[in-house]
Formats: C-alpha cells, structure tokens, sequence
C-alpha cells in the first residue's frame, strides 16, 4: 500500500474564496479517479513486466475509494493480500517490486512436511530446506496450462503420490522383486529421487546423462520403465526487484489527480 499527497495550491497556484468551497468535492472525485487509474495502469504493466501473468495476479492490484479522515481525504492502492485456494499476491510479488528470495508457493511449502524413502530406505524429506521444486516445463511428461505453467491438477497429483507413500524405494523394490503391478494405477507414479537414490546401480544405469535429484514420473506401460524429471530440485531463487508498484501507480494518480481536480477548479 502506498501514500501520496496532494496539495490543491501547487496545481491551481492561488487560490479563491469560491474555489476553497469547491476544492473538497473536486479533491474526492479526482482521488477515486486517480487511484482507479492507477489500478489499471499497473495491471497493464503487470501484463508487460511479467510472462504471461496468470489472471489472479493481473487483477490483484485493487484500491479504496476515497474517504473523510480528519481534515483530509484518504484513498489506498494495494495488492491483494488473501487468497482463498493459494498464495496471496501480496506475498509472492514482493520479492519482485523490491528484490529478495523467492516466496514458496503453498505446493513448495507442502513438500517440506512430505517425507518418503529414497532408494536405500532411508526416510528422506521430499523439501529440502535452501532448495526448491521447479517444473520442468521441456519435460514431455509435464502438463503445461495456457499460462505455460505447471498445471495446477498435477500439482495435486505430485503431492498426492508423494503423500501415498510412492518412493524410489517402492520402484526399486518392485523391480529387484520381479513383481508385475496389479493395475494401471501401479503403472504410472511419481517419485522423487534424492543425490543418494540417483548412485544406486540400478538408476545410474537408467539415465544416460548426468541425472539431477527431483520429481520424475515413472512410466512402466512403455517396454522397460522410463522416468520423466518433471521437477527438479534447485537452489532457491533470488530476484532483482523488476516491477516498481510504487512508481507506476503514483505516476498514473497524480497525472490523472491534476487532470480531474484541474478540469473541476479551472472551468
């Protein structure tokens, strides 16, 4: 949320008995025009600033119309800060107005309570702390949404898996037993391998490159079982601020404050 403060004689310069009556209904109806213009202007920069941003964020960028406080009149601009189903804008476009470390999404923040084996039974914490789950969007296994992210039903899918008790170790039993799954479900998992599952002999001779720790998708209906790194793990991100919300909004209220307030006082 940001402060502006405007001073009605520095727009009209001297000012008359007539227009000191006029200045309090002017002042309310260019502040509720400002800040509305001011909301518009940053979902439009939003839209230029970010990669193809999804709706929610876009129209996070609200204000309050204006009111008597005291001896002033008060109107807000800001960004949303609740969020029934995920993360608040509030929250997550922090870091990139004014720099700092990637804010966790509520998936991120899921995995650090999701604990499964790795590939030599030992328990292992699907979040690891310093790190990050990112999609893997190459991935022919991931799906892709029209705002080229993950999809959000995935997510839900991952962490459910994940949840189930679905681990390499599963996957690695079932092939060092010969056992043959009893239904489609037991076909496709997802799991995640840690540095220490990726050196057991049977996955180091599953990839031919230089396999990364993460989330991959166990496809066994193919002959032999692929796996399909749909996230990887990585350290998290920091950003630089990209999207200044204080500039844009008070260079769009105070353009549009001077040209109501003037247009009223001046005519």
């Amino acid at each position: 949320m940001i402060e502006i403060v405007f001073k009605p004689e520095e727009i009209i310069g001297k000012i008359t008995e007539l227009q000191k009556v006029q200045i309090p209904r002017a002042s309310a109806i260019a502040l509720n025009q400002a800040v509305y213009a001011a909301s518009q202007e940053l979902k439009s920069q939003a839209k230029t600033i970010f990669n193809n941003p999804v709706p929610f964020t876009v129209n996070s960028f609200l204000y309050k119309k204006p009111q008597q406080v005291g001896d002033s009149i008060e109107a807000k601009i800001f960004i949303r800060d609740q969020a029934p189903k995920g993360n608040a804008p509030a929250e997550y476009l922090l870091p990139q107005i004014y720099g700092g470390r990637h804010f966790p999404t509520r998936f991120q923040g899921a995995l650090l309570n999701t604990v499964v084996q790795n590939a030599t039974g030992r328990n292992v914490q699907v979040g690891q702390r310093g790190k990050i789950m990112i999609p893997n969007l190459r991935s022919p296994k991931t799906r892709v949404n029209q705002y080229g992210n993950m999809s959000p039903g995935q997510f839900t899918q991952i962490l459910s898996a994940l949840k189930g008790n679905i681990s390499s170790a599963d996957i690695y039993g079932v092939r060092q037993r010969g056992e043959v799954p009893v239904n489609d479900q037991a076909l496709s998992k997802y799991i995640y391998l840690d540095e220490e599952s990726l050196y057991e002999p049977y996955f180091r001779r599953r990839f031919t490159n230089s396999p990364k720790p993460g989330i991959y998708f166990v496809d066994r209906r193919t002959a032999g079982t692929r796996y399909y790194r749909v996230m990887t793990e990585s350290k998290i991100p920091t950003y630089t601020g990209k999207f200044p919300f204080r500039d844009i909004a008070e260079n769009a209220a105070r353009q549009r404050f001077n040209e109501v307030f003037s247009s009223i006082i001046l005519r």
